[in-house]
């Protein structure tokens, strides 16, 4: 499923949110509501593109904490928002939450099947974290780092700048994962729009770029030193396996492009009590376990964590405003294919 085509089509309404609804009570006792109506709803549905092992941590303390039984549906982000949508147009409404990266969150803000959530967790985020309209807020911030095997790269040949990538000695060495149009879309404008492409279609011609399907794969191709210098990855995965003694680390050239997931309960959500619920707990108390297991919160208290890459967050809906296109314009340029769609510069 495109998003432009679901751009295009965001024109559907399922209703509108009740104003009884539990993802608007704002009122003293607040939680002990929840806990209590969520307990009589008895379960939830979940449909989420987070690695299955971190998911079923994370699913699992909610369980024990609560007693309310969660049942996961995990696939790719794109297969998640395909089936949410799908269903949702077929008048089927058997999923309460969907937690998957922001994009594909604020499309189904577009297809207005989320709900508001006056969480009081939300403030507790970084501003980029949270919607304006509050249908969705992001639990953990994507870094887009260059991992490398130990391995196969030395301290000495580790590239300081992106342009350090168009030397010889990287030639065959690199490799890219295949869904990173937002990650793309940000860095060319970063670089200046028409110098910034010019950058990634010298890379290609001189040293070419291996591409992959699937953050986690790439990770573990580079654990296993098929891949020398993975491109793209979301930070977590090779801190991950940093920590757990594999040969890998990790550095982030700038600019360093970053951007959130997002999680959202459905408007049409048959656990409403339990779905908000679920929600709080991934803002609130889940952020010490993501943290655990080394994603990347997005609680205020790690800002200056945060800080410290000169972050350039992704303009999603600037991405979405001409998605097809860009996605377009990235599979040219990592597969070697000549386009003359013309690139705008960053607006600052």
């Amino acid at each position: 499923m495109a998003f432009g085509a679901l751009a295009v089509a965001a024109n559907f309404s399922f209703g509108q949110q009740a104003s009884t609804s539990p993802a608007l009570d704002e009122g003293a006792g607040r939680s002990a509501r929840l806990a209590a109506d969520a307990k009589r709803e008895g379960s939830l549905s979940l449909y989420a593109s987070m690695a299955e092992k971190d998911l079923i941590r994370l699913v699992s303390e909610f369980e024990r904490r609560y007693g309310i039984k969660v049942k996961v549906w995990r696939s790719g982000k794109n297969n998640v928002l395909r089936r949410t949508v799908t269903e949702a147009r077929a008048g089927r409404f058997e999923v309460d939450v969907v937690h998957n990266p922001s994009p594909e969150m604020e499309l189904l803000h577009r297809e207005r099947l989320l709900q508001e959530v006056r969480s009081p967790y939300a403030r507790e985020l970084i501003p980029e974290a949270v919607a304006p309209h509050r249908e969705w807020a992001g639990p953990r911030v994507y870094i887009f780092v260059q991992a490398y095997n130990t391995n196969r790269v030395t301290p000495e040949e580790l590239p300081k700048t992106f342009r350090d990538l168009l030397d010889p000695r990287w030639k065959g060495r690199i490799a890219i994962e295949a869904k990173e149009q937002e990650w793309f879309f940000t860095l060319v404008r970063e670089m200046g729009g028409e110098e910034g492409l010019k950058f990634f279609r010298d890379l290609v011609a001189r040293n070419g770029l291996t591409v992959r399907n699937g953050n986690a794969l790439l990770n573990n191709l580079v654990v296993a030193g098929e891949v020398p210098l993975a491109l793209t990855l979301y930070s977590y995965l090779p801190e991950q396996s940093r920590k757990s003694g594999a040969p890998v680390g990790w550095i982030a050239l700038a600019p360093t492009v970053a951007y959130t997931d997002g999680i959202g309960v459905m408007k049409r959500a048959p656990h409403p009590n339990a779905a908000v619920l679920f929600y709080d707990f991934v803002l609130s108390d889940g952020q010490a376990l993501l943290a655990e297991l080394n994603h990347v919160i997005s609680h205020r208290r790690n800002e200056p964590y945060l800080r410290k890459f000169d972050l350039k967050f992704i303009d999603i809906g600037a991405v979405l405003a001409d998605y097809d296109r860009w996605t377009r314009i990235f599979e040219d340029t990592i597969y070697g294919r000549s386009t003359a769609v013309p690139v705008p510069t960053a607006s600052h």
